[in-house]
């Protein structure tokens, strides 16, 4: 966490620039809205001290889908001119905690130097009329030459989520995209989203970040490819008919047969697909695949459906889930970002987690917010279990799965001015 440093709060239009760093996390198990609200303010208010958070990212889990409103009312009432984004989740991450069951909400504030804050909230219906750059700087209400950071949630039922993430990255190429999807719901109207203080039952939610902001991604898998690559040869919207010409279960047949003892039990406990995100590579590693669950298999055609888009022309892979890659993979890509002399600390993080991550993968609690800790430092962080993470790679956004996504923030400069990074 960065000391304090001068404070100068000014308004201008929608948004604020602020020349104050503060940051500070929390989390409550407490089983009434209300009372989780009131502790999370505690906590931050004891943390920040009297410095008041420009921005606030809440999360809460499905137990306060109908009391949000009690939550936002007790920080609201501490913090009335804080932005307040989140939303609902199967589970939360805060502290030093990821609590994957029973009630619970998290929260980060976040006092940033320099920092232009618009959060923004989109209906389908407006994402639909969202066709040039011109309607989307508007809506979001942020400019591409600012290259801001997003930080964004959705409502999987209600909203094209892959329609907002490619024209976020048609109108604003370069610029990050972290959250992920709403988790809290079984059905339609579940899930609740924050956009600036006022709860949505639909659409997507969301911040965007520029200026005096520098923020790190770190997009670590829970899977590995088994067998080769194939090439998608027929397929009919989300379903693979043909992978070189054969079947897909035909091909995964062969693939099994020359597995070993350990992973075969591992792609019969949980099989998935990776779509191949460059396709120009020559070789395909660990990390090269967007991972999908397959949805479901049709024994007479050797056809399989699966959870994103099947296109003729992809190559694509059969994936395992593996906790010990899982972990060394992520304590790989953390390992650069270790607290250094020669450069600014992190000041917080976001971390958005597969729900199928956690105990469901390790048979411990905390794994990735202990590893997260443990490599780059006990920095304030919240976040939650997502149906889908969003991540760059490559330069660009995609919606994950079975990812551990975490943005790393801190200032560009000491002072709170200018852009130029350090």
């Amino acid at each position: 966490m960065f000391r304090r440093r001068r404070r100068s709060v000014r308004t201008v239009g929608s948004f604020f620039e602020i020349v104050v760093v503060n940051c500070a996390s929390a989390i409550s198990d407490r089983p009434r809205s209300g009372d989780a609200g009131k502790a999370l303010v505690e906590s931050l208010s004891s943390a920040l001290s009297a410095d008041a958070p420009q921005l606030v990212f809440l999360f809460a889990s499905a137990h306060f889908e109908d009391e949000l409103d009690d939550a936002l009312a007790a920080i609201q009432a501490v913090y009335p001119d804080s932005v307040i984004v989140g939303c609902t989740a199967q589970g939360t991450i805060g502290g030093r905690r990821e609590i994957e069951r029973g009630p619970s909400m998290a929260a980060l504030a976040a006092v940033l130097p320099g920092v232009r804050v618009s959060p923004f909230a989109l209906t389908q219906a407006q994402l639909e009329s969202m066709t040039g750059a011109a309607t989307w700087e508007s809506m979001i209400g942020d400019s591409p030459e600012n290259v801001p950071v997003f930080v964004a949630f959705g409502d999987p039922f209600s909203v094209d989520i892959q329609r907002f993430v490619a024209g976020l990255n048609a109108t604003f190429p370069g610029s990050p995209l972290f959250g992920g999807v709403a988790s809290a719901a079984e059905e339609p109207g579940q899930n609740r989203l924050v956009a600036d203080c006022e709860i949505c039952y639909e659409g997507m939610v969301g911040v965007a970040l520029s200026g005096n902001i520098d923020v790190v991604d770190v997009v670590s898998q829970g899977c590995r490819p088994i067998g080769r690559p194939f090439v998608i040869t027929r397929a009919t919207r989300n379903i693979i008919h043909e992978l070189g010409g054969q079947p897909p279960l035909a091909q995964f047949q062969a693939v099994f047969r020359e597995l070993d003892a350990g992973d075969e039990k591992l792609a019969r406990e949980a099989l998935l697909i990776g779509r191949a995100i460059d396709e120009r590579r020559d070789v395909f590693q660990r990390g090269d695949f967007l991972i999908h669950n397959i949805m479901a298999a049709d024994s007479s055609s050797g056809a399989i459906a699966i959870a994103g888009p099947a296109r003729v022309g992809t190559t694509v892979q059969f994936h395992v889930r593996d906790a010990q890659c899982a972990d060394e993979d992520l304590k790989h890509l953390l390992a650069p970002h270790a607290a250094r002399t020669d450069r600014p600390p992190y000041a917080a993080a976001l971390l958005f987690g597969c729900n199928g991550r956690g105990t469901r993968m390790w048979p411990y609690p905390n794994h990735d917010i202990n590893v997260l800790h443990e490599v780059v430092g006990p920095i304030p962080t919240a976040g939650f279990f997502c149906a889908g993470e969003f991540g760059p790679v490559g330069g660009r956004n995609f919606i994950h799965g079975f990812t551990a996504s975490i943005a790393l923030m801190r200032p560009r400069t000491e002072s709170g001015g200018g852009s130029e990074r350090v």
